[in-house]
């Protein structure tokens, strides 16, 4: 009974911190605005599933989850260079907060004792999905290939659904497995905006 509601808990506020309520639908004179604005959560939400992850993979070692967190946390060691290199391409100066530090640490904390379910991911990750469509559509053109590495079919957003997805129906191990094929088949450098897609 405390495993459940404390999963649940633990639910709800990952899911209210991580898709608060952003406007959909901004102005004109807005959109560089906005842009900043969901490019900043972006990142933030990259440095919380990163530190969330580096200690859910550790903790959940010997745990049937384990596989796939460690898949996961592959993923956003990955991440963290592509975004770091773009970050100074896109003249964009992000330093992590220390409440996005906080809840990253706290989410790998949590992982001691709850893990997130499947599902659990899958209510974090779908209402996310439109909040980067939206931010790639207001997105210089010219990094076209970073933004879309963020939202593209087979990148890492809908990846980490499509992971999710199947290791609900399917297991953790298989989960993991759609994970580390698509880290594996990343490539660095065409992804990372240098100078401006070409």
């Amino acid at each position: 009974m405390r495993s459940v509601l404390l999963t649940r808990l633990m639910l709800l506020i990952a899911t209210t911190i991580m898709v608060m309520t952003i406007p959909i639908n901004a102005a004109e004179s807005e959109d560089q605005s906005l842009y900043l604005k969901l490019l900043k959560y972006e990142y933030d939400n990259r440095t919380f599933a990163y530190l969330g992850m580096k200690k859910a993979a550790h903790v959940l070692k010997d745990e049937p989850a384990g596989v796939f967190y460690q898949a996961y946390y592959d993923l956003e060691v990955v991440n963290q260079q592509i975004y770091k290199r773009s970050a100074v391409a896109l003249n964009f100066d992000y330093k992590a907060s220390w409440f996005t530090k906080f809840r990253g640490h706290a989410g790998g904390f949590a992982a001691h004792f709850i893990t997130f379910s499947p599902e659990s991911l899958i209510k974090i990750i779908v209402p996310y999905i439109p909040k980067l469509e939206q931010l790639r559509d207001l997105a210089d053109p010219r990094y076209q290939s970073f933004f879309a590495y963020i939202v593209a079919h087979v990148a890492q957003e809908k990846t980490q659904l499509e992971a999710s997805q199947i290791a609900k129906a399917e297991g953790w191990e298989q989960g993991a497995k759609v994970l580390r094929a698509f880290v594996d088949s990343i490539d660095v450098d065409n992804i990372t905006v240098i100078h401006g897609d070409n």
